[in-house]
């Protein structure tokens, strides 16, 4: 692929995206990126989380992403806030409101949950996923390398069907996101995320369901723990 290097070469940019320049926008669109390889952002270059995804996919470079740290594929965009970026304050805010106005690409908000900052997660959550109707996927410490590696195998699979509609595309890339964002609440398992992705469709709509809604799918005890999830 022309203008394109992987990890390990001299290049501080290794892919050239056919986008207008940085000045006119915040989020490139329609880029170009191989099966089986991630973009990220220039300042992950040396870092562990690129290190250990190296183990399992390619990893590309570019300067050129804007508020965007990775694109898993070409038509999906990742944030990552990072637990010190919401312990130290609202800036954040800016960078996904800058998302949201983008259109064509959906946009997933991976964030760094620990003991440390749990009252600005939750903080971050409202913003994001009710007031936004954002994609909000959290993670450990240690758990970004394994979350994008998972999305990027979601999407190879979703782009290797030649048999799937576009708007099926669209609905199977979701599903994707959204079940790996519902792996973090307690006590649901594989089954219950179906459930709720049919039922609900949307991580935005799981977010906002009522206790009673959620009970009707889940029963009241694990009804009970989607909500607080969302809501406390």
């Amino acid at each position: 692929m022309a203008g394109v290097k992987l990890m390990g070469h001299s290049s501080d940019d290794d892919f050239k995206g056919c986008s207008p320049p940085l000045s006119q926008k915040l989020v490139r669109r329609n880029q170009k990126i191989p099966i089986g390889h991630i973009l990220a952002s220039l300042k992950w270059r040396n870092t562990s989380v690129v290190q250990k995804m190296t183990e399992s996919i390619k990893v590309l470079f570019s300067s050129d992403l804007g508020i965007v740290d990775f694109h898993p594929s070409g038509d999906c965009a990742v944030i990552y806030i990072s637990a010190a970026e919401m312990i130290e304050g609202l800036l954040y805010r800016k960078r996904l409101a800058g998302l949201k106005a983008v259109k064509g690409i959906r946009k997933v908000i991976v964030a760094e949950r620990t003991y440390l900052s749990l009252q600005q997660f939750s903080s971050l959550q409202q913003f994001a996923v009710l007031e936004l109707e954002l994609d909000l996927i959290p993670v450990t410490e240690n758990g970004l390398h394994s979350l994008l590696v998972q999305m990027v195998s979601a999407e190879n699979k979703i782009s290797k069907n030649p048999f799937l509609h576009p708007s099926k595309i669209q609905d199977e890339e979701l599903s994707a996101h959204v079940s790996i964002a519902l792996k973090n609440i307690p006590k649901i398992g594989e089954k219950k995320i179906m459930m709720l992705v049919e039922r609900f469709g949307s991580l935005h709509n799981i977010a906002i369901a009522t206790v009673e809604d959620l009970s009707s799918l889940l029963g009241a005890s694990l009804a009970q723990i989607v909500w607080d999830y969302f809501n406390k």
